[in-house]
């Protein structure tokens, strides 16, 4: 009896993990705009991360490298790294990183979306990267994290670096 149990629960278990791998890349990538969106309408992260005068929300478990002459940031963890870039002059509705990205035709751009919350514009975009991965930016106002990712990480990964695009602050005092 507790043999057949133990089968039938590891029988679904399977079915439910395997069911969540056959995923298509569009159903992974419309997730995870949806996902980026509601990081950006939602904004609840708090910075936690402060380097002279650049706030911003670092993740649990991750790294930070400011290199503020260059107006960049890197957070990274294992293999993943995402490369910020933010302009201290920049307001909360610039749209300067997204046209500029918008504006370079040597990238296949796949899909693309821009949000307005609060005054703030924020977007999201992916490229075609080899097979297996897709090159994410993200940004809201004065920021773009840039990041290449695994096809399976694209939901997880888009969500966190919109968090972290929407959570920066820079003080210029």
């Amino acid at each position: 009896m507790i043999r057949k149990k133990s089968l039938i629960i590891s029988a679904s278990l399977a079915l439910l993990v395997l069911s969540g791998c056959g995923r298509t890349v569009e159903e992974r990538t419309d997730e995870a705009m949806e996902s980026a969106r509601d990081a950006f309408e939602m904004n609840h992260k708090q910075p936690n991360e402060n380097v002279d005068g650049l706030e911003f929300y670092k993740p649990v478990g991750w790294k930070a490298d400011v290199q503020k002459e260059e107006h960049a940031f890197m957070i990274s963890k294992r293999s993943q790294t995402y490369a910020a870039d933010y302009d201290v002059n920049a307001k909360q509705d610039s749209h300067a990183y997204y046209d500029l990205l918008m504006a370079d035709t040597s990238k296949k751009v796949t899909q693309q979306e821009t949000f307005v919350d609060s005054g703030t514009f924020g977007f999201v975009v992916m490229m075609e990267h080899g097979e297996n991965s897709v090159e994410v930016v993200t940004g809201a106002g004065p920021v773009q994290i840039t990041a290449i990712v695994e096809r399976e990480n694209l939901v997880e990964s888009t969500e966190r670096m919109m968090e972290i695009s929407r959570s920066v602050q820079v003080n210029t005092d």
